[in-house]
């Protein structure tokens, strides 16, 4: 798996899980109506969802290359190159396909 696709992977995650906390706080739903114990579960499932993404994020961010994560630009040299196994040619620097 390429290093794009495991980020396009989280982002996905990462939207599901926030949608999921939406839509689990939302107050058109039936445990949401009142003050009882099935809203505190509810909120309580929410704050995991959440750190959820918070993890996903932190994730995410270690597999961003180096220059996207500061203002660093990569310049691609010929030496920093080669090619996946599926003939894409990538730069080793900060693993974006070229």
């Amino acid at each position: 798996m390429t290093v794009k696709k495991a980020i396009q992977i989280l982002d996905a995650l990462i939207e599901c899980k926030h949608d999921s906390k939406t839509r689990m706080l939302s107050p058109e739903k039936l445990w949401n109506r009142e003050e009882d114990s099935a809203k505190k579960l509810a909120r309580t499932i929410a704050e995991n969802l959440q750190n959820d993404v918070e993890w996903l994020q932190a994730i995410k961010r270690q597999l961003l290359p180096e220059q996207h994560r500061t203002k660093i630009v990569c310049r691609h040299l010929k030496k920093d190159q080669d090619i996946d196994g599926n003939g894409q040619k990538y730069c080793t620097g900060c693993n974006l396909n070229l």
